[in-house]
């Protein structure tokens, strides 16, 4: 693969004027700010040689009282088919600011629209409103057609959670009604133990869920019933099940339950999925198997099987996510050899280990701490893009070796998981990549 860098996603501000319901913000443990010229000014050399630079992080770009001349800037360093593009709240676009963004050159703008009627939006997008950004949409629509511009194209950017999956058909009514050429959605990554209850993809991966479907389906066969109380699925699976190379160290012969007559068959079937699982290197969270009933997937699926058609007849490019999680994992950050810039010039590897913050990924809390490479400030984007100590992390991403954290039994009670800060998985590794969620494809690479 070729280890130059081709996108960069730069951070002009970690301040926002709103405080919506899934926002990292809330949960926070660094300091706020914005972006200097200076700051800015020492990322253009690589310019020349990127694909694409989005304008993008935790707070709202419009707030940087440079971003108009950030834009210009870039666009007159990118190469001439390279793009420049802002996720934006659009709260803060008048007609002069939608006039200037126009004149910028700047090719698109993607506006966060969570909802698709005032009451939702309003709810889930604290401190904005959904009448006042359709309006500044408005403003941005009049501009380029007062400059007779196809540029800059307008799209929306929409987390699917709970409380607004059903709106998705009507974003797209909404979005052709208002010159939107393009929708990208996205899962909820949740910050708080509240929002846990929004997410709407499956926990286990989909190679897990086949091999366990195909288990349900022969247990059938030999008239076994899969129930299971809770204590003896946990108990069973951690005494079964470990995690390569500790699973000899951590297996037991029996189950830490005493053994019962009646639950024999049951467990020695166990066995058997178990081992089917570790010969294609499958790893089964059983409790969490067997907790799920498939409903609410179908459902969500024939949601965004509607959503896919009116888009398609409405002429509007769509990017759905995956409900189900893959076995499979790579890093499609690394894959793109993209770079993050934080508002303060740190050269950051992924949207993962952007910020210091707390979130939970299937169900269990953790705290991610930042991991950078350089200051652009200190030393040259390049220098830091080939130091010895980036070229290893996207070598070892690159291979993706890292230990099966989603889909493992011992998850909930892992030392490495739950340490504030993350110090090696069980294969060794000083990464914190096994765990993570866009790795597993649930959670989209912006």
């Amino acid at each position: 693969m070729e280890d130059r860098p081709r996108k960069l996603n730069i951070e002009v501000t970690s301040r926002c004027n709103l405080n919506c319901d899934m926002c990292m913000r809330k949960v926070l443990m660094e300091d706020s700010g914005d972006m200097s010229l200076e700051t800015y000014k020492a990322l253009l050399p690589v310019f020349p040689e990127l694909e694409s630079v989005n304008v993008i992080g935790i707070g709202e770009p419009l707030m940087n009282e440079n971003i108009l001349e950030m834009i210009k800037l870039g666009k007159k360093h990118l190469p001439a088919n390279g793009t420049f593009s802002i996720t934006t709240n659009a709260t803060l676009i008048n007609q002069k600011m939608a006039k200037d963004l126009v004149a910028s050159g700047i090719d698109d703008i993607v506006i966060s629209m969570d909802g698709a009627t005032p009451a939702t939006f309003n709810d889930i997008r604290k401190q904005a409103s959904y009448d006042d950004v359709l309006r500044n949409i408005g403003f941005l629509n009049k501009a380029k057609k007062t400059a007779d511009s196809k540029t800059p194209r307008l799209g929306f950017e929409f987390v699917a959670m709970r409380k607004n999956v059903a709106e998705l058909p009507q974003l797209v009514d909404l979005a052709a009604k208002h010159g939107i050429s393009f929708i990208i959605v996205t899962n909820l990554l949740p910050h708080t133990e509240e929002m846990t209850k929004q997410v709407l993809y499956d926990y286990n991966s989909d190679k897990a869920i086949e091999l366990f479907n195909e288990a349900v389906a022969e247990a059938r066969r030999r008239n076994l019933n899969m129930a299971f109380e809770n204590l003896d699925v946990e108990n069973y699976a951690s005494a079964l099940f470990g995690v390569p190379p500790l699973k000899d160290k951590l297996r037991n012969p029996k189950p830490l339950r005493k053994w019962d007559e009646r639950l024999q068959k049951k467990y020695q079937f166990l066995d058997d999925i178990v081992a089917k699982a570790r010969e294609q290197n499958v790893v089964l969270n059983l409790k969490n198997l067997m907790a799920r009933d498939g409903t609410d997937p179908e459902q969500i699926a024939a949601i965004f099987a509607e959503t896919s058609a009116r888009a398609k007849k409405q002429g509007i490019s769509l990017e759905l996510p995956p409900l189900i999680p893959k076995s499979q994992r790579e890093c499609g950050f690394m894959k793109s050899r993209i770079a993050f810039i934080s508002w303060d010039g740190y050269v950051r590897p992924c949207n993962n280990l952007y910020h210091s913050y707390i979130c939970y990924v299937n169900n269990r809390k953790k705290s991610i701490t930042s991991v950078s490479f350089g200051n652009v400030l200190k030393q040259s984007f390049n220098e830091t893009w080939n130091s010895r100590e980036y070229r290893s992390f996207r070598r070892n991403v690159d291979k993706f070796d890292f230990a099966p954290c989603g889909d493992c039994p011992h998850a909930e009670g892992c030392f490495a998981l739950l340490s504030p800060v993350f110090r090696k998985d069980c294969y060794e590794y000083t990464q914190p990549c096994g765990d993570c969620p866009w790795a597993r494809g649930i959670l989209k690479c912006m």
